[in-house]
């Protein structure tokens, strides 16, 4: 017998413990699953005064682990004794180890990553290749390989998260796949934990960045102002912060000649066409740019985009609302907004003010991007994955394809973006527990063989400990128990019933909002 959608949908509802709560290298995936402790315990209490409430509009109080909420924002969730670990160390001493990640031993991703053909090629090579799907797979896999498998969970949600920020569209043309590949490997991930300044500085001369928002035709004479509007809007000041379009104009004439190499050896690579750049005087947002100065209009352009007072506000406004809530807290947002005046944008500086502030504690749920979702989902059971593929069409259909939003603002960071397309998110969860993924596998039996579960209650307590970060509640338990009943775990029929049971755990509102 299997789940009814009314089932579905009323044990979906029922089992909200807390709506906040939460081909590769077989040496990298026999490490990841080595990682697995030796011995799970299905979670118990929290102390008395170690949780703190949260609640939004609609949704009852919850008593929140703040350590399970750190987990689940700050990363992709935890996998099976991530929790435990965290919990010894403390919320603090844990945000320090991760905003270190250089201090994290991270084998199995770092070994996942090597083994890759094409993503550690010279731009040359890659624009060189004529089948870009080899390329999108390299590029999937180094994304989501990384989120599932890597210890460095919060470095990789600032890659994401930076990664929206500047976003590109690599489907614009043809050469947008491999130059990505370069700018997430050589842009973003080297700067996703350093200073603004710098990031902004290596974006700008990112040839993916000025291919996708046409830098590269912006010639004196005939200047072309996108890349000039987005970096003000979306990259630095935000859209209210007082420039007018003769400040575009003028950063559109700054940026003149400021491309790339389009054939010979160096192609793809950035270059500066001084017989394209305009070096008349110009003005922007009053800043005198003399004549004469050539590449160093943008320099002095970008420096004083990247330290003027709204640029401060703009990025902190968006780091709160991504980790924090879609109304960002105003008294956060200027907290932070003058820790990053104070050390000169630096993005460490400004994790810790949101991580350890009473708001963030106390935030209510945010639903899960989808991509957020699935890795979460595959490291809360310990997947073993082996086929990357197969993710790639199950995030298009959710809608967040990595990499594939095509307007320059990047994927939506507030939940009612996503709220009317979670049925492809239910299929997914019944399709990865039904062993439908070839080459992926859910080890659901060595799970509950670390957790030395024997009774169908004990596997139940057990895997929602891993889902949710907590026990289920009296009346869920007893639906879940009655639906798998009290066979033998090693049934056909009861094991293929907790798995149901599972693949609604994952579904349900309760490991979806975190």
């Amino acid at each position: 017998m299997s789940l009814t959608r009314r089932d579905f949908l009323r044990l979906g509802g029922l089992a909200a413990v807390s709506l906040s709560a939460t081909s590769c290298s077989a040496i990298a995936r026999k490490l990841a699953q080595d990682e697995l402790p030796e011995l799970l315990a299905a979670p118990t209490p929290l102390p008395p005064g170690s949780a703190i409430t949260a609640a939004a509009e609609g949704f009852p109080s919850q008593a929140v682990d703040p350590v399970l909420r750190l987990l689940n924002r700050a990363g992709f969730g935890p996998r099976p004794g991530d929790l435990a670990r965290a919990g010894q160390m403390g919320l603090a001493a844990y945000l320090e180890e991760q905003l270190n990640p250089e201090s994290i031993e991270d084998t199995a991703a770092d070994l996942l990553v090597r083994n890759l053909t094409y993503y550690h090629q010279d731009i040359d090579q890659l624009i060189a290749h004529d089948e870009l799907r080899d390329l999108a797979v390299d590029l999937a896999v180094a994304t989501l390989g990384r989120a599932l498998l890597s210890r460095r969970q919060l470095y990789e949600a600032m890659v994401e998260f930076w990664s929206d920020h500047f976003n590109i569209y690599v489907r614009k043309n043809q050469f947008m796949l491999p130059l990505k590949m370069v700018d997430d490997r050589d842009v973003i991930r080297p700067h996703a934990l350093g200073k603004f300044r710098d990031l902004l500085f290596a974006s700008a001369q990112s040839p993916a960045m000025l291919v996708y928002l046409d830098n590269v035709l912006n010639v004196k004479g005939a200047p072309n102002e996108n890349y000039a509007r987005e970096v003000m809007e979306l990259h630095t000041l935000g859209v209210n912060a007082g420039y007018t379009q003769r400040d575009v104009q003028e950063l559109a004439r700054a940026l003149t000649g400021w491309g790339m190499w389009h054939r010979g050896r160096q192609q793809g690579q950035f270059r500066f066409h001084a017989e394209q750049h305009d070096f008349e005087a110009k003005e922007v947002l009053g800043l005198y740019l003399p004549a004469g100065q050539g590449e160093e209009d943008v320099r002095q352009a970008l420096e004083m985009l990247a330290t003027h007072p709204a640029t401060a506000t703009f990025i902190a406004t968006k780091l709160v609302r991504r980790f924090v809530a879609d109304a960002p807290p105003a008294a956060l947002v200027e907290r932070v907004a003058q820790t990053f005046r104070e050390t000169d944008g630096d993005v460490k500086a400004m994790l810790r003010v949101i991580f350890l502030s009473e708001e963030f504690a106390t935030a209510p749920p945010k639903l899960k991007r989808p991509y957020t979702f699935v890795a979460s989902a595959l490291r809360a059971l310990n997947s073993d994955i082996s086929n990357y593929r197969v993710f790639i069409v199950w995030l298009e259909l959710m809608g967040q394809l990595p990499y594939h939003w095509a307007p320059p603002n990047g994927y939506p960071d507030v939940s009612a973006a996503w709220m009317s397309n979670l049925l492809p998110r239910w299929n997914f969860c019944l399709a990865l527990l039904g062993q439908e993924f070839r080459g992926n596998d859910v080890p659901l039996n060595r799970l509950l063989e670390a957790g030395q579960a024997t009774t169908t209650n004990e596997a139940l307590e057990l895997l929602a400990g891993l889902i949710f970060g907590r026990a289920l509640d009296d009346e869920s338990r007893t639906l879940f128990a009655g639906y798998v009943g009290d066979g033998r775990l090693a049934d056909r029929e009861t094991n293929l019933r907790l798995r149901e049971a599972v693949a609604l755990m994952l579904a349900s509102p309760a490991f979806q909002w975190m």
